[in-house]
């Protein structure tokens, strides 16, 4: 670690270098590992690393960069847990000194902080560190804004892409993705779209239809659980992907869904229902025959009255849809 820049003589091009670097990536994996290869670069830090704090289970270590088997001293976990969002602390314990800054926060009060340990800390070295972790957050934020939905607020078609390519490859892997996926569960998609919205915007006026899609898009927030996912696939079609669930479950939350839209009145437009096609995903499945599939189940449900919950795979099962079709070839999207 001799050769490695002193945070006080750095040249300015590998500090350009490193900023570039993170600026490159298009996912938030990439510019966490991106980041890490930096602070490494500019700082030698002695141990780096996320610590996951979720509020019902214990803290755990993610993404080090180096001391891997360090004992994290209890106060760190402590500190942590009570610092707000983009807050910046320091920590002195018996071998090193750590600076932690809050990467994000959840909606239920969960944590994810970064944690860098260094024999000392100088003003310089910190300034780095604080200025790193500012690209880093401002460059998460721009990524996220384009992953959302401009109107609803609600996550946009590419975030859904990208979200089924990352779930399918890590059930092709049998990896679990986080620590709350239950054993002997599913994940289902569900294709939703609000019945006759054309008349609605042909009657009030698109303004009006605009309002519609914001209050349908709040419903869809207070009816889901937490650990869910919803799109705005386009127009009026939304999607939603239920993590964690059994079948029985599954159809449940999304007629509560259903049912909270039937009862909710729109202002000026009154009633408004909405039709759901949903089906299970497969390990072997490919985004596009997901898709599919709970699409033909919609379709029976807009066929068939409307203001329904159907289950392609029940349906399947009756003969009532044909079974879907592919080449072979792989496609994405």
């Amino acid at each position: 670690m001799t050769d490695a820049p002193c945070p006080q003589t750095m040249d300015h091009d590998i500090l350009l270098e490193t900023i570039v670097a993170i600026t490159e990536q298009r996912d938030q994996h990439s510019l966490e590992l991106s980041l890490f290869a930096s602070l490494r670069e500019m700082l030698q830090p002695v141990c780096g690393f996320f610590l996951d704090l979720p509020v019902n289970a214990a803290a755990r270590t993610v993404l080090p960069s180096r001391g891997e088997d360090m004992a994290l001293p209890g106060s760190v976990i402590t500190l942590a847990r009570e610092m707000s969002e983009y807050d910046f602390r320091q920590v002195e314990a018996p071998d090193l000194v750590y600076m932690l800054a809050v990467m994000e926060t959840a909606k239920d009060g969960g944590r994810r902080v970064l944690v860098v340990g260094m024999p000392s800390w100088t003003d310089v070295s910190e300034r780095l560190l604080v200025g790193m972790v500012r690209v880093y957050q401002n460059f998460m934020k721009l990524m996220s804004d384009s992953e959302k939905d401009t109107l609803t607020g609600l996550h946009n078609r590419r975030k859904l892409e990208s979200h089924l390519v990352s779930r399918l490859t890590a059930r092709l892997h049998d990896r679990r993705e986080d620590d709350h996926e239950g054993a002997g569960k599913g994940e289902y998609l569900a294709v939703l779209d609000l019945d006759k919205f054309k008349r609605i915007n042909d009657t009030y006026g698109h303004l009006i239809g605009d309002e519609v899609l914001l209050t349908f898009a709040n419903i869809l927030r207070a009816s889901l659980r937490d650990n869910d996912r919803s799109f705005r696939y386009g127009g009026e079609e939304f999607i939603v992907v239920l993590k964690d669930v059994s079948a029985e479950q599954a159809a449940m939350v999304l007629e509560r869904l259903r049912g909270n839209v039937e009862s909710h009145r729109f202002p000026q437009v009154g009633q408004v229902t909405v039709s759901i096609g949903y089906t299970m995903i497969d390990r072997q499945d490919l985004p596009t025959r997901i898709i599919e599939e709970a699409d033909k189940a919609l379709y029976y449900a807009k066929e068939h009255g409307r203001n329904q919950v159907r289950d392609f795979r029940a349906l399947r099962g009756e003969g009532a849809v044909e079974d879907t079709q592919h080449d072979g070839s792989i496609e994405l999207f």
